[in-house]
């Protein structure tokens, strides 16, 4: 069996762009970023973004673990600290669902490093969604944004009733609210970052013959 990294390394850090056999019909080329984990640092802001492997809800190495917690450890105290990870701490989808493994990674990376994040960003999850958590006393986003290309979206869950959960909707268990979302439409997610404040916007793309909006 190949490590989990090597298809990611094949389709996202290749050493030149090409087409791969697994691009099959789609018309892109194998990316070229660096390193398959990394840290950001940009004016004002600071992007740790955590590689969480294949299996379903992810898995996170010990070595991978004690990097996120040095990083958070290192992100510079005035800056605006945003975290990225592939799979969804929360979800409320009716296709893969969030990952309590995941949360324990981030928390007990947190604890560690005495920092939390300013905003979480995930994927994996084909749709929109956006989450606050409140805990120790402040109010984090954690926002799915997966819905950038694959034709296949994944649709929100159900209410008991069998209609749309409403928003806000209280994720049961835990203090989380699901504030938006959108399971319908392709999107992307744009975010304005400057010293202390992040301001995002999620816009929608309609597939052929529809009509375009703003969420």
């Amino acid at each position: 069996m190949e490590p989990s990294l090597t298809g990611f390394v094949d389709q996202f850090c290749a050493a030149q762009a090409h087409r791969t056999r697994q691009a099959e019909d789609a018309t892109r080329d194998a990316m070229i970023q660096p390193n398959v984990y990394w840290t950001l640092l940009a004016p004002f802001v600071t992007v740790v973004g955590l590689y969480t492997n294949v299996p379903e809800g992810g898995e996170v190495a010990a070595d991978q673990a004690a990097w996120l917690r040095g990083e958070l450890a290192a992100a510079p105290v005035g800056a605006t600290l945003i975290v990225t990870l592939h799979h969804p701490i929360y979800s409320a989808d009716a296709h893969h669902g969030g990952s309590a493994r995941m949360g324990a990674v981030l928390d007990q990376a947190v604890a560690a490093a005495g920092r939390w994040p300013d905003l979480v960003v995930m994927g994996h999850v084909h749709n929109y969604q956006r989450f606050t958590r409140r805990v120790a006393g402040r109010e984090v986003p954690n926002i799915v944004n997966g819905a950038g290309g694959y034709w296949h979206l994944h649709a929100v869950a159900k209410g008991a009733d069998g209609g749309r959960l409403p928003v806000p909707w209280a994720v049961p268990g835990m203090d989380v609210t699901l504030e938006q979302n959108c399971d319908d439409w392709h999107g992307f997610l744009r975010l304005d970052v400057t010293a202390g404040t992040i301001r995002g916007r999620y816009r929608s793309v309609p597939r052929p013959q529809e009509s375009w909006r703003a969420g």
